[in-house]
């Protein structure tokens, strides 16, 4: 889902809006494009929660380790979302909330474990909702913010 430049560097933050909203539509992983099955995971920030709902497409459970690792942001390696947006061209669009997310601090992240979603649209763009399909887990991915005493 995550655009790359003519150079080769991705571009995290972005999509690609066609292969997400196909993702989403068709049930395909985020991550490997493949059919998800009766166990999929939604990757979700805690303000997703309140919604039940994600513009990021589901993923293999598999997929979904692979995710927790890699991505900074999902892994609790950033503090913070970046500062400015990507210049970007027609094939890819920011995220759906990047203009209230730029230089906002990190927010937890969670795995949701559902066996299935139904789409619906939120910020103009196509989700992946739970609301009628109760989740089988929700488990958090990153951990709390460290206090210091």
């Amino acid at each position: 889902m995550t655009p790359r430049t003519a150079d080769g560097r991705y571009l995290i933050g972005a999509v690609d809006a066609a292969k997400t909203h196909m993702a989403i539509h068709r049930r395909l992983c985020g991550v490997c494009g493949r059919a998800l099955g009766d166990r999929l995971v939604l990757l979700m920030r805690e303000s997703d929660l309140a919604r039940s709902a994600s513009t990021e497409p589901g993923l293999h459970p598999l997929c979904a380790a692979y995710t927790s690792t890699a991505c900074p942001m999902v892994a609790g390696r950033r503090s913070h979302y970046r500062a400015s947006a990507h210049k970007i061209d027609a094939d890819a669009v920011h995220g759906a909330d990047v203009d209230w997310r730029l230089g906002a601090p990190a927010e937890p992240w969670h795995a949701v474990w559902l066996t299935r979603y139904d789409v619906v649209t939120l910020h103009g763009h196509p989700a992946a909702c739970y609301l009628l399909t109760p989740p089988l887990r929700i488990r958090p991915v990153t951990a709390p913010p460290r206090t210091l005493s």
